[in-house]
């Protein structure tokens, strides 16, 4: 079975709302304060520039930027930084679910000390890119080489290095970005969630929107986009698995048996709901969270 989830030290997410054609009504998203790569780059060995990184599942959430190779343009790292700080506990449980979904996938990789602190830990997989997962002030950080074979597990250790020496210290960030149309969703994360939401991060990207909840410890999210996005593209994949099965939401909905769901909406826009980590991506509580987000997407 295809798994289209990404862990927490997995993918994420270019996330996106209902089409132009929608009369929903938006606010501009406020930016967190400052940038972590922009600090970053001119402190590394080489030329580096900074680029903006779409949103991706974490837990707790965090807010993302991209190190660009000015020499070659595939060399690039996300960089991650938590909105929050963590305890050693809730650090450790990190690792254990990133361990969890690098023995799933069958990478031929486990996951070993990062070598960058406490609790650091580290994968570098024989067929996909390596990851660096490390704290700073308690601050959760993931840095990820983006393309298979243009970065090195090294490379990431010297960046982290930079980081924990950086000259003014890391960008501060508010603990809710929030988006007004997501509220309706907010009741039905915090089920999910199992606690009530202390992180939001909403955003709205090229007329697009995305949600998304969370805790010190897990994470539920809601993406979208139209035809050829991520979750057009899982759509098609779910519909087509015999381990999903039709669900009542939208024009058509599919979900998984693990509990991931896709549905189109009458105008042909693709929504998306995932959780991390798998112990919160409950079947039900996914499609009480899909209904109830629907009518923000058209």
């Amino acid at each position: 079975m295809r798994r289209f989830t990404a862990a927490v030290a997995i993918v994420l997410l270019s996330l996106t709302a209902c089409d132009s054609h929608t009369t929903q009504q938006v606010l501009p998203s406020p930016a967190p304060t400052g940038n972590l790569c922009e600090r970053l780059a001119p402190h590394l060995p080489g030329r580096w520039t900074a680029a903006a990184a779409g949103p991706r599942v974490s837990a707790p959430l965090a807010d993302s930027c991209s190190l660009v190779d000015a020499t070659q343009a595939i060399h690039q790292v996300r960089v991650s930084l938590a909105a929050i700080t963590v305890t050693d506990a809730q650090f450790a449980a990190s690792r254990k679910t990133d361990a969890a979904w690098v023995s799933g996938m069958g990478y031929a990789a486990k996951v070993v000390d990062g070598g960058i602190g406490p609790g650091s830990w580290a994968v570098n997989p024989a067929a996909a890119a390596p990851w660096l997962v490390f704290r700073a002030g308690n601050r959760p950080i993931e840095l990820r080489v983006l393309n298979d074979g243009s970065g090195t597990l090294d490379e990431l250790r010297s960046i982290a290095q930079t980081i924990l020496t950086l000259p003014g210290g890391l960008p501060t960030a508010p603990a809710v970005i929030a988006q007004p149309a997501c509220a309706r969703g907010t009741a039905a994360a915090e089920k999910l969630l199992g606690e009530k939401a202390v992180l939001r991060r909403d955003t709205v990207a090229d007329g697009y929107l995305s949600c998304q909840w969370g805790s010190a410890t897990g994470s539920v999210a809601v993406r979208s986009g139209g035809q050829g996005s991520d979750p057009s593209l899982d759509f098609g994949y779910m519909k087509d698995s015999p381990y999903a099965h039709p669900v009542s939401v939208g024009a058509e909905g599919w979900q998984q048996t693990g509990g991931q769901l896709v549905f189109r909406t009458a105008k042909n826009a693709y929504v998306e709901l995932l959780a991390t980590p798998d112990s919160i991506l409950r079947p039900a509580g996914i499609v009480t969270l899909a209904r109830a987000i629907a009518p923000a997407y058209g």
